[in-house]
């Protein structure tokens, strides 16, 4: 039905903001159903869908090769204004905005307090939007017709929004600065690792050099030779097993049989690491105090919560900048 729908009606893109909640769904489909339909979707009704949101739809971008290729990132970063490029662009959305207010203002004057807006918005557009119209709201209730810098004042956000938005934008920023370099990385080390064909002519070579020198064959002499070897042997395919019908396999038995929580770490717990001091050191990666285990960590509600995981199985030393417990204290080591 929507499929059709979207035909007749010739549409040309499907906007679909919170776009993280349906990749959500309701728990009956994984986040790859979701995605495989929404790709089929595009596939059949030469649609474009466009999924917005916060940086929580930031993990559903490359589930997979095939929806990699079809996608495209774009990120909507804030506004920094300690780049002076950034820093001209704001002002310039600024001084749009302020001029199509329907009231009158100082504009230089505002202008001038460009720093004072861009930190009660964190540099996002949307919100220093809110708050123009917030602001323009209180003074047509007043009866007034002029923007001050007294309600301008008295309508920005709440310092407890200001710090929530704050948090999440670097949070959200760091998380995509990571997600980058170290796929940049594993990529460069995937690209030194051999392919299969590699080591198997790897082998073959060493098996030549160990065995006997090289022999070098003509046409003739290599017809001649798989002429005379006998035909490889072509295994017969399997049957098919009946719809409920176990696999043959080896079952562990006695010692081989591991409890469920065998591989698990027992520490789990919340850490004794003020909000403010975590996201001031810039650093989110945490060791477990128990097996070393390193985890990459966001605050919720103003909560540091270590997740449950798997025993760390490598012993090698970990080096990178993190928090590590050192006796009763948590303290930022390495690098």
């Amino acid at each position: 039905m929507a499929k059709q729908a979207l035909i007749r009606a010739h549409v040309k893109a499907v906007f679909a903001d919170e776009g993280h909640r349906l990749m959500q769904g309701d728990g009956s489909q994984s986040t790859d159903e979701q995605l495989e339909w929404l790709k089929s979707l595009t596939n059949r009704t030469n649609v474009l869908h466009v999924l917005a949101g916060p940086y929580a739809l930031f993990g559903f971008r490359n589930t997979s090769g095939q929806l990699a290729r079809r996608g495209r990132d774009v990120h909507f970063a804030r506004y920094h204004v300690d780049d002076k490029e950034e820093r001209k662009k704001f002002v310039a959305a600024l001084k749009y905005l302020l001029e199509r207010i329907p009231l009158t203002c100082d504009l230089d004057a505002l202008l001038s307090r460009w720093r004072w807006f861009a930190e009660n918005c964190v540099g996002c557009i949307g919100v220093l939007k809110d708050w123009l119209v917030d602001a323009v709201k209180a003074t047509l209730a007043q009866g007034g017709t002029s923007l001050t810098e007294d309600i301008l004042t008295r309508t920005m956000p709440h310092p407890a929004k200001r710090l929530s938005l704050e948090r999440e934008a670097r949070v959200g920023e760091h998380k995509v600065a990571i997600h980058n370099r170290e796929s940049a990385k594993q990529f460069q080390a995937l690209l030194k690792q051999p392919t299969k064909a590699e080591n198997v002519e790897a082998r073959q070579a060493r098996r030549s050099v160990l065995g006997g020198p090289l022999v070098v064959q003509t046409g003739q002499e290599a017809e001649s030779i798989s002429a005379s070897l006998p035909l490889p042997q072509v295994a017969p395919k399997p049957t098919k097993l009946r719809v409920g019908q176990r696999a043959p396999e080896r079952d562990p038995v006695g010692d081989q049989v591991r409890a469920p929580n065998a591989l698990k770490c027992p520490f789990s717990s919340m850490l004794e690491i003020t909000p403010q001091r975590f996201l001031d050191s810039g650093i989110f990666r945490v060791e477990c105090p128990q097996c070393a285990a390193m985890r990459s960590l966001e605050m919720r509600n103003d909560v540091l919560r270590f997740p449950s995981h798997d025993k760390r199985k490598t012993r090698t030393t970990q080096t990178d900048r993190r928090w590590v417990k050192k006796d009763t204290a948590w303290e930022v080591v390495g690098g």
